[in-house]
């Protein structure tokens, strides 16, 4: 009998993004991601598994970001999200970001910004201004291996989408 791809078994098991970490890093970066999932956790923004090695944290049924892994065990998933193997991003199309980021905010959105590669119904990407700076089919940023000063600014930005999104309910 053959074994279940990952996909389906992930389909059927929904697992824990945690349960992934521990199995699939080692290190900083195992270390990084679960501080990370428990700063989640323990402000109630819980990932939801959503496709092999991928989790949404939501926010008041809004998206804040997606977080994908592409572990050590390279054969599971050999198209990885454009990821080496052993490594992991956080990241998100440009939706409910508040005007009124830090300068700081700003460059590290900016230098995260991932051209469109067409491969979704957003297609072309998005042209135009965003946070004060121009772009042309620009699609989502990406974080990859983050550190921990990278996840401090992923949770300072988190904190900003939440305000904004509370501010678009309350309308």
């Amino acid at each position: 009998m053959q074994k279940p791809s990952l996909s389906k078994e992930q389909l059927k098991t929904r697992p824990k993004i945690e349960d992934v970490i521990n199995e699939q890093f080692e290190s900083d970066r195992r270390q990084n991601a679960m501080d990370f999932v428990a700063y989640l956790r323990a402000n109630k923004l819980n990932p939801v598994w959503t496709a092999t090695n991928a989790w949404w944290v939501n926010y008041k049924g809004k998206r804040l970001v997606s977080i994908r892994v592409r572990g050590i065990n390279t054969h599971a998933i050999p198209w990885g999200y454009g990821l080496d193997p052993g490594s992991w991003h956080i990241g998100h199309w440009y939706f409910n970001f508040p005007d009124n980021l830090n300068d700081e905010l700003k460059h590290f959105l900016w230098k995260s910004t991932k051209p469109c590669k067409q491969c979704m119904s957003c297609a072309p990407g998005f042209s135009g201004d965003f946070l004060g700076k121009q772009f042309e089919a620009i699609c989502y940023f990406k974080i990859e291996n983050p550190n921990s000063e990278d996840l401090e600014l992923v949770k300072e930005l988190l904190e900003y989408k939440q305000i904004s999104i509370n501010e678009n309910n309350s309308k």
